[in-house]
């Protein structure tokens, strides 16, 4: 299979940015790109990574706050908690919900803004 130009590998990054945005996992875009643009697993997953720090670097170039993407990150994993609640997942349900208690420090462990591990 021919190398991908400049071109065609910027456009394969923003499919990528696209799905990451719409909630796909790491998994599901990897699959993607193979299927799709016939990748290897690293190159996949190289691409994957600069869909991420394009990502990254747009968020930082438009001086988004860190308190409105934490307010969206919260609300998108509350959502997502309840979407796993609906389908009776609980694999999904914890995850969303450890999520949100690494991210606001709601744990029995934490102790203001800090985290606090007990053995």
């Amino acid at each position: 299979m021919a190398r991908a130009t400049a071109a065609e590998t910027a456009e394969r990054i923003g499919q990528l940015q696209t799905l990451i945005l719409d909630g796909r996992s790491s998994a599901s875009c990897l699959a993607y790109a193979r299927q799709t643009w016939g990748l290897s697993r690293a190159q996949g997953y190289k691409l994957i990574k600069r869909a991420w720090a394009q990502i990254k670097d747009d968020i930082e170039e438009a001086g988004i706050d860190r308190h409105e993407m934490l307010a969206w990150s919260i609300q998108n994993l509350m959502a997502a908690a309840g979407q796993a609640k609906q389908q009776k997942n609980p694999g999904a349900l914890v995850s969303a919900i450890r999520q949100l208690d690494w991210m606001c420090g709601l744990g029995v462990n934490s102790h203001a803004g800090h985290r606090v591990h007990r053995h």
